[in-house]
């Protein structure tokens, strides 16, 4: 089972990017399971399919959703156990390092799961007019990922505003795959970062003298 964690601050295109990630494996024949922070506008369709305290929907035949109310590791094991996923896709909220998530769910001991390699999305047209006021937190989740995908390109006036852009997350994160697209229109670099998403991270994130949690001020989900 794969665990694909998704970041992104508000606006930055993750409920669209999401539902195009669930339709892309639906194709292939996978099931899978989405959870989120909040209810948001991923689009509810269908019954609830399991009750308690881990209120779990139907979107598809082939994908659930499932705000989350109580712990990770009991969200993740109650999904697990009654749904059984090929994927689980987590979108934290926008203030939530997913590389902390990815370490919380690394220590539970969960067998079998694997992880995609995390992808922070940034909105361009937002970008390019905020690159100096950055809080940490967000400049934390942008060193983290390892691909940055830069959504909504298609609202950025020319290639030299994308280039300023792009420079300017390199020197945040020096090593992630970067790819520029819109989740919105589609078209072959989100078919690219779709199958990116499919890839194996073996990449662990090693903690520094203060963790991620720290250095941004704000709490993480509890594991």
């Amino acid at each position: 089972m794969k665990c694909m964690l998704i970041g992104g601050f508000s606006g930055s295109g993750k409920t669209t990017l999401i539902r195009k990630l669930v339709e892309h494996l639906g194709k292939q024949g996978q099931k899978v399971a989405v959870i989120v922070n909040e209810i948001g506008e991923i689009g509810i369709d269908g019954d609830t399919i399991s009750e308690g305290e881990v209120e779990t929907r139907e979107i598809t035949s082939d994908c659930v959703y499932c705000p989350l109310k109580t712990s990770m590791e009991y969200t993740l094991r109650n999904i697990i156990e009654s749904y059984n996923p090929d994927t689980i896709i987590i979108e934290p909220a926008g203030i939530t390092p997913p590389g902390q998530i990815k370490r919380n769910i690394e220590n539970m001991g969960i067998p079998g799961i694997t992880f995609a390699p995390i992808l922070n999305l940034v909105d361009a047209a937002r970008l390019s007019k905020e690159t100096g006021e950055l809080h940490n937190f967000m400049k934390n989740q942008i060193g983290e990922a390892d691909i940055l995908g830069i959504n909504k390109v298609e609202l950025i006036n020319n290639r030299e505003e994308l280039l300023e852009i792009c420079l300017f997350l390199r020197k945040l994160n020096p090593r992630a795959r970067m790819i520029h697209f819109s989740a919105r229109q589609g078209g072959e670099n989100l078919d690219k970062l779709l199958g990116l998403l499919e890839e194996t991270s073996g990449r662990k994130i090693a903690l520094g003298r203060e963790n991620s949690i720290q250095m941004s001020g704000v709490s993480a989900y509890s594991s």
